[in-house]
């Protein structure tokens, strides 16, 4: 619970009432006599928004805004992991632009010519900056005009805190609502790259629905917003054609990526645990960071969570972060497969270290500013 301070019981004292004028339920403060310092406004720096233009090595170790086009479009307050909390700190949107987040956007701009054939996930120690980079680097994207498909918190997938429903004929179970919301968030920030893209074939949306192959991106995503029982047939659609077209890049970011292989909180009609790989949004994507499908530009990228180990898999917990192995002097013991645990993974991972004194005196730096 935050308090006023100047609204308290313990702030009225018998020998400042000349200071105090009560005025129905509030206290107003005579500021000739009140302590300056105390009373100070809170500083609003003026801060260089981060896009596709202001991405540069000159601006390493600074704090800078984050394009509150994007925040709109992904939606108001929808930060990713304790995000949130730092901009009610800074006084707005705000992240320290660093060297990783420099070199990553580098990369960003090299695979928009030509994608890799894997997936990369950021991984590192909660605090790390994952969710901080994957945003980042989702809202330069978005402002370089590929087409940025982000969701900040994968975990809400499968927590069962969204409605979820059993798809007819399958073992499968959907979730309109949350596929309608991403493609609302990919519309917003996304829009006029979606309009460049050409379906180039007939698709089909149903019995009733379809478009035909002079259609764009743009129009295809209008029909899922339209009709949301659409929303997931029309999110694999776009996915085919996007990650197939190469007029422009697309940049696929999950944050919180190790709920894809988790078992969820759902429960299927018998009762049982359902794993993440039986609702369709989680089916529709994990063949990005499987290795079986791929883009033609762009890259897909994700961060990984241990916020909450209950959506972290063991397995791939102990593949992201291997012991430490130490050489064995017997030469045939060190053979043995089962004396090196497996640490293949479908994806490259990118490691994330803490934050350097150069990065913490900048951090510094900002909050003195901004007191």
């Amino acid at each position: 619970m935050v308090v006023d301070r100047t609204q308290s019981t313990a702030f009225m004292k018998k020998g400042d009432r000349e200071k105090r004028v009560r005025s129905g339920t509030t206290t107003s403060v005579n500021m000739a006599s009140a302590n300056p310092l105390y009373y100070a406004a809170v500083p609003k720096p003026q801060l260089v928004t981060l896009d596709a233009k202001t991405a540069k090595e000159s601006h390493i170790d600074t704090v800078m805004e984050i394009d509150s086009r994007f925040l709109d479009g992904i939606g108001s307050g929808c930060y990713p992991g304790y995000l949130g909390n730092d901009f009610k700190l800074f006084g707005k949107p705000a992240l320290l632009y660093r060297k990783f987040t420099h070199d990553l956007l580098d990369q960003i701009a090299k695979n928009a010519k030509q994608a890799p054939k894997r997936a990369s996930v950021l991984n590192g120690r909660d605090g790390a900056g994952k969710s901080a980079e994957l945003l980042k680097a989702a809202s330069v994207a978005a402002s370089s005009g590929h087409i940025v498909i982000y969701a900040h918190s994968a975990v809400t997938w499968v927590n069962s805190s969204r409605p979820y429903a059993p798809q007819s004929g399958t073992n499968m179970f959907t979730q309109p609502e949350l596929a309608t919301e991403l493609l609302r968030s990919v519309s917003l920030v996304s829009g006029n790259a979606l309009a460049r893209v050409p379906l180039g074939k007939e698709i089909a949306l149903g019995k009733k629905k379809s478009l035909d192959a002079t259609k764009t991106l743009a129009d295809l995503v209008n029909v899922g917003l339209q009709t949301p029982s659409l929303a997931h047939i029309v999110l694999e659609n776009l996915l085919e054609v996007a990650s197939t077209q190469t007029k422009v890049p697309v940049l696929l970011a999950i944050d919180e990526v190790n709920s894809l292989w988790c078992n969820t909180l759902y429960r299927d009609q018998s009762d049982n645990i359902l794993p993440a790989n039986r609702l369709r949004l989680i089916n529709t994507m994990l063949p990005f960071f499987e290795g079986k499908q791929t883009l033609a530009k762009g890259w897909v990228l994700g961060a990984s969570s241990y916020s909450d180990l209950r959506f972290m898999p063991k397995d791939l917990n102990k593949r992201l972060n291997p012991p430490a192995m130490i050489p064995l002097a017997n030469a045939e013991l060190s053979k043995d497969l089962v004396a090196f645990p497996p640490t293949e993974l479908p994806f490259d991972v990118i490691p994330m270290g803490t934050i350097s004194a150069i990065e913490t005196w900048a951090l510094m730096h900002f909050y003195h500013r901004t007191k």
